[in-house]
């Protein structure tokens, strides 16, 4: 018997997820190309029907991707519609784009709310001047510092893009949630199912909108063809552009079958809403554990891990401060709090992600920019609270040697106040004015592996100051009670700083 090895084009993704799925109902002397012939955009939606939503054979969606491009959305947006393992991404940088003259996204929920939305505006406007003077007084001090240093074989114009992007990585501290995000997904039909069900049921109406968006363009519209509109359309005859439109389109290029029956969810939604009323139960401190830096914790009691995971999530107490409360408390309310928590699951949610307990946990308290970078990590569970500006601020050395500390600082105090205005009448609007400097906690879980490919990548000197920090900590964590391991890491110490290895 001969082996078959070939690459596939020109199939729409619907009908060649059909083909493939085939596989596990076709006699053996079937081969995809037979099935790939005979495919329709009827077929195919047949067979999804029948098998994908009346039996629940939900893996045959896995075999139909479909990269999207997502343009102009929030970073709370992007955060939200990122915030899954299974997708491969790019998105615009805040390291190299610089953002001074960009169009700001204004949430839906102020817009006709002129006090709140000129408070906003007038708010962006201050971050974004003081974000572009930085860029201008950072690229001054570090031309002074490293002038000298500039490598003999480096050119001209890569040593100029080399400065604004180290500029860049001290102003963007201060680019507001606001700033337009743009980036391209690609996902199989039961990732993006789950992506737009996540979309459609936030609270925030931009959220909201993205879902639907997303829901159309990926059911109705005909997908974007370079190959069409490389083609002078206008020269030919009504007649002709039809049937090239059918060849390049079909009737839909998306998943017009999959995931059109995505919606709004009340779960887990619901359950984080009534745990909240527990946190009165246990023994917490008043004051939230803001201090910048990682914790490593293993070994952790399943259920008590899974119960402090939770109220991680909806509080802005550390996991710490979490789990010593929560193991002190009596049994029968962890037990009740399981039972709560899983209740009112149908059946066909998922199992929310507090579930992953079990492997090395991460505690880490980071500013938003640096997380962005970390996020990316997709083998990595993330557990993310509600940005608010509860810990502070973090600040980037250079802004006090170029001698802006305490007009930044008085900035981000002001941007507190804004956001409290905001938040009081319009809850969870408020992180749109929240710069990349907020800090904020994130539970990370992750396997050994899965460890030191991070601390290696994120150590690196051409990575960004901040998470080069907390992936060394995390590698410093992990090396102190595994020895032995850890010395094979090959990680980095932050303070070996290569300025022009980007």
């Amino acid at each position: 018997m001969k082996r078959n090895i070939f690459a596939v084009l020109g199939v729409l993704p619907e009908p060649a997820g059909f083909a493939a799925a085939k596989f596990s109902r076709t006699p053996v002397y079937k081969s995809y190309q037979d099935w790939v012939m005979e495919l329709t955009e009827e077929g195919a939606e047949k067979f999804y029907n029948s098998f994908y939503f009346q039996y629940g054979h939900a893996s045959i969606a896995d075999l139909s991707h479909l990269m999207v491009i997502i343009e102009r959305v929030s970073v709370p947006a992007r955060f939200t519609l990122l915030d899954d393992q299974l997708i491969d991404i790019q998105s615009r940088s805040t390291r190299y784009v610089d953002y001074s003259k960009c169009e700001l996204i204004t949430p839906p929920e102020i817009k006709k709310d002129k006090e709140i939305l000129k408070t906003y505006r007038q708010m962006c406007r201050e971050l974004i001047e003081l974000y572009s003077r930085i860029i201008e007084k950072v690229s001054e001090y570090y031309t002074k510092q490293y002038r000298s240093q500039k490598p003999a074989d480096m050119d001209e114009e890569t040593y100029t893009r080399t400065l604004s992007a180290r500029s860049i990585d001290v102003a963007r501290y201060l680019l507001p949630g606001g700033i337009p995000k743009s980036f391209g997904i690609i996902g199989s039909a039961r990732t993006w199912e789950r992506i737009i069900t996540r979309m459609l049921s936030s609270d925030l109406l931009e959220f909201q909108q993205i879902g639907k968006e997303l829901q159309k363009a990926i059911c109705k519209n005909q997908a974007f063809n370079p190959a069409i509109t490389k083609i002078d359309l206008l020269k030919l005859n009504p007649q002709t552009k039809e049937d090239i439109k059918k060849i390049a389109f079909g009737k839909n290029v998306g998943l017009p079958t999959l995931v059109k029956y995505a919606e709004s969810k009340d779960y887990p939604k619901n359950i984080y809403k009534s745990l909240k009323k527990y946190l009165r139960k246990f023994d917490l401190p008043e004051k939230m554990d803001g201090e910048f830096g990682v914790k490593l914790f293993e070994k952790v009691d399943p259920q008590i891990d899974l119960v402090t995971t939770l109220f991680y999530r909806i509080s802005n107490y550390s996991y710490t401060q979490l789990l010593k409360a929560i193991k002190k408390a009596d049994k029968k309310l962890i037990k009740e709090i399981i039972d709560l928590t899983y209740k009112s699951r149908g059946d066909h949610d998922p199992v929310f992600r507090e579930a992953a307990v079990g492997a090395l946990t991460f505690d880490v308290c980071i500013d938003i920019g640096a997380y962005r970078d970390l996020s990316r990590h997709r083998n990595v569970i993330h557990i993310m609270k509600d940005t608010a500006p509860v810990y502070g601020f973090a600040m980037p050395d250079e802004i006090k040697k170029v001698g802006l500390d305490k007009e930044y600082q008085e900035l981000m105090k002001k941007v507190t106040t804004v956001y409290n205005k905001i938040e009081k009448k319009y809850p969870g609007v408020g992180q749109y004015i929240l710069p990349q400097a907020t800090k904020r906690r994130i539970l990370m879980r992750m396997t050994p592996w899965e460890l030191q490919y991070l601390t290696e990548l994120r150590t690196k000197p051409q990575g960004h100051f901040s998470y080069r920090q907390i992936a060394f900590e995390m590698y410093q964590a992990f090396a102190k009670k595994y020895p032995d391991w850890g010395k094979h890491f090959r990680v980095t110490d932050p303070k070996i700083v290569d300025f022009f290895k980007r």
